[in-house]
């Protein structure tokens, strides 16, 4: 018999074989995120090289670590932070090597010095023009206090002439190398987030094509959920991508980036909306559990609605796409009038029925009503969005 431990170590080493392999199968697809990154390996590999071979040619030994470790952390993912962070990783430097230069040169090492030096550093330190590099202003002050090198001028001329070779030397090549440009991965963000939303729709409209079949509820929940933190990293896919085409010189001309943050604005409302059906859903089955009414609405009603909802995916797919990627024949203006036509069948149904006075189950026309709504303002969104072109 084999032991449960053996069986957990080899179905780990199976898991992370099967890992590896799918990494280096990446690395053989054009534009893949593996290939990014090993590109973004060479180029800190070269700056680093670059910035240890200036600084040895100009400056102290003692100093010579500080130029490649500042060119590694400065290829950043864009060219626009690998510059502004690099001006402020510098300022940051300079402002520290001044503040321990000044109070150590005068007081030296003791408590009553890093009182002086480190609370002005930490106020620097939190001015937001800094950025994530203000904290180096304490940290610097501190390590040349440390070292005893706050009355030494050559060694902190040094440090400070170190940091901007490391910075320069990493600017320069993530800016002239494959400067790095997002232009697929607000594609791919957008593409899957229709895709999910269209894939929540028919769940839901083949549950109910047959009556109110409710039992997929904690499925559907979690797919709402899901949709959001989708929608918070395509959020942070489309702002990377905007800030990538900054100072790169890929970038030849300047792209229409309204279209993303349309199609994004158009998702998170429609993603409003499919919240609300979800919740109405889960109304109507608390109620059954409670046994308060038998049927709130009608089966009649349910296959109506997963009609609507099946026309409404269709055109989701077709509809929320990037430029380029053609109309589908389920999202053209014919897709939008079958889709008007259910809803006014279902509306025409529900003022037929409360005109006859036949309302067996009043309280679920609120519940119809609302469904009926949350679909109509999908379609209403959907059909604001342009065509791309």
């Amino acid at each position: 018999m084999r032991h449960p431990e053996s069986s957990r170590l080899s179905a780990a080493v199976r898991q992370e074989l099967a890992y590896v392999r799918t990494q280096l199968k990446a690395l053989g697809e054009r534009g893949s995120h593996q290939r990014f990154e090993l590109r973004q390996i060479a180029k800190a590999t070269l700056a680093a090289v670059l910035a240890w071979l200036l600084a040895d040619r100009f400056l102290p030994r003692e100093t010579l670590w500080i130029a490649p470790a500042t060119a590694v952390i400065m290829v950043h993912a864009t060219v626009y932070k690998t510059l502004t962070n690099g001006l402020r990783k510098v300022a940051a430097v300079a402002a520290g090597v001044i503040r321990a230069g000044s109070i150590g040169h005068l007081l030296g090492l003791t408590a009553f010095t890093l009182v002086l030096v480190v609370p002005p550093a930490l106020v620097a330190a939190r001015w937001h023009r800094m950025g994530r590099h203000g904290t180096d202003v304490a940290t610097t002050a501190v390590l040349m206090l440390s070292f005893g090198a706050a009355s030494q001028e050559r060694y902190l001329l040094a440090y400070v002439m170190a940091t901007a070779i490391g910075a320069l030397c990493g600017g320069v090549v993530n800016s002239t190398l494959w400067p790095p440009l997002y232009r697929r991965r607000p594609d791919t963000a957008i593409e899957r987030l229709s895709g999910e939303m269209s894939a929540l729709l028919d769940d839901v409209a083949g549950a109910l094509r047959d009556g109110w079949d409710l039992s997929s509820l904690p499925s559907w929940r979690h797919q709402t959920d899901r949709l959001d933190e989708h929608l918070a990293e395509a959020a942070a896919t489309v702002a990377d991508s905007a800030e990538s085409r900054r100072y790169n010189l890929r970038q030849r001309h300047k792209p229409d980036g309204d279209e993303h943050v349309q199609l994004l604005r158009a998702l998170t409302e429609i993603g409003v909306h499919l919240h609300a059906i979800v919740r109405a859903l889960a109304h109507l089955d608390h109620q059954n559990d409670l046994a308060a009414t038998p049927d709130d609405l009608s089966d009649h009603y349910a296959r109506d609605y997963s009609v609507l909802l099946e026309l409404i995916a269709d055109i989701v797919t077709g509809r929320v796409r990037p430029a380029g990627v053609a109309e589908s024949a389920d999202s053209g203006p014919d897709a939008f009038a079958r889709a008007h036509a259910q809803a006014d069948h279902i509306r025409d149904q529900m003022t037929t029925q409360i005109q006859a006075g036949a309302l067996d189950h009043p309280r679920g026309w609120a519940i119809s009503g609302s469904l009926l709504t949350d679909a109509e303002r999908i379609l209403n969104i959907l059909a604001t969005l342009r065509t791309p072109a």
